[in-house]
């Protein structure tokens, strides 16, 4: 005889109420140990040129995103275009922005995908969940590559070449236990785009506000911030990056109002871009046009 917790069952406008607490929880808490006039001193003082950069490259991240969950759903026999996969995608990051926790998007993106091809919600929560480790895993090998360069690791430098290799043979072992070992590599290859593309963005605004000495360690909290956004505990992730560097300067010597600005100016940058989203909500079905001729 199986014992079986019991389950809580909140109301969607329960668990908003939480996530908008623990939102104005997060912004009490950086608000008290930061100097917000210097913080708004600093967010105007960025030269729009260094804002494009971001977006530039924010998007591009996502279009090879959307490559990447395009790659896993043709190697499944899920045969959509590039142009198609990217609406869908762009859609979901709308939804993220509005509705509650990082992952809406996707309940939507797979509540699509079952109408279009008949396939259970088991496979394609399977997919979607391989996408994110996917690009979890990616987070962690540029992490490891970034201790070369932040000093507070030194002590840990000779474990990274073996657990880089470790999450090879991990994100390997993942997709042949789900059947898509055929696109392991390309998958691993994109990931690493997304997580790059992302990068260069945050480089951007390092050295727009002028933290060139220090650049690694800003991508070592940026990496970090990535994974904390991913956890559904505040509204559209609002909060968490910021709350991360925030923390995350005081063991890294940094400038935490700086260090603020950059996480501030990112989720604008990432908001901005998946606003983009709303042209394509007007239709009801982003496939659509593959039953068209």
């Amino acid at each position: 005889m199986k014992m079986q917790l019991p389950r809580i069952q909140l109301p969607v406008w329960v668990k908003t109420l939480i996530k908008l607490a623990v939102l104005s929880a997060i912004i009490f808490l950086i608000v008290r140990k930061i100097d917000e006039r210097l913080l708004l001193k600093l967010l105007t003082s960025i030269h729009p040129l260094w804002i494009i950069w971001a977006i530039g490259w924010f998007a591009l991240s996502k279009f090879i995103a959307a490559l990447r969950f395009n790659t896993l759903l043709r190697a499944d026999g899920m045969q959509i275009t590039t142009w198609q996969n990217v609406k869908l995608y762009w859609l979901c990051m709308y939804y993220n922005l509005l509705l509650p926790g990082g992952i809406s998007g996707d309940g939507y993106k797979i509540k699509v995908l079952m109408d279009q091809f008949q396939r259970p919600f088991k496979r394609l929560l399977t997919l979607t969940l391989i996408d994110r480790i996917s690009g979890m895993v990616a987070l962690g090998q540029i992490g490891l590559i970034l201790m070369y360069f932040v000093s507070l690791a030194q002590p840990y430098r000779i474990w990274i070449i073996p657990l880089f290799i470790a999450s090879l043979v991990a994100i390997w072992f993942l997709y042949r236990i789900f059947g898509c070992a055929k696109v392991w590599w390309l998958n691993a290859i994109q990931s690493i785009g997304v997580q790059g593309a992302q990068a260069i963005a945050i480089m951007g605004l390092v050295f727009a506000l002028e933290q060139i000495v220090q650049w690694a360690d800003y991508l070592m909290l940026f990496l970090a911030s990535s994974l904390v956004a991913m956890v559904p505990m505040t509204i559209g992730g609002a909060g968490a990056r910021e709350i991360t560097f925030l923390f995350g300067s005081r063991y890294l010597s940094i400038d935490p109002e700086k260090a603020v600005a950059i996480a501030f100016l990112f989720y604008l940058v990432s908001t901005l871009v998946s606003f983009l989203g709303i042209g394509f909500s007007l239709r009801n079905n982003p496939l659509q046009a593959k039953q068209s001729k």
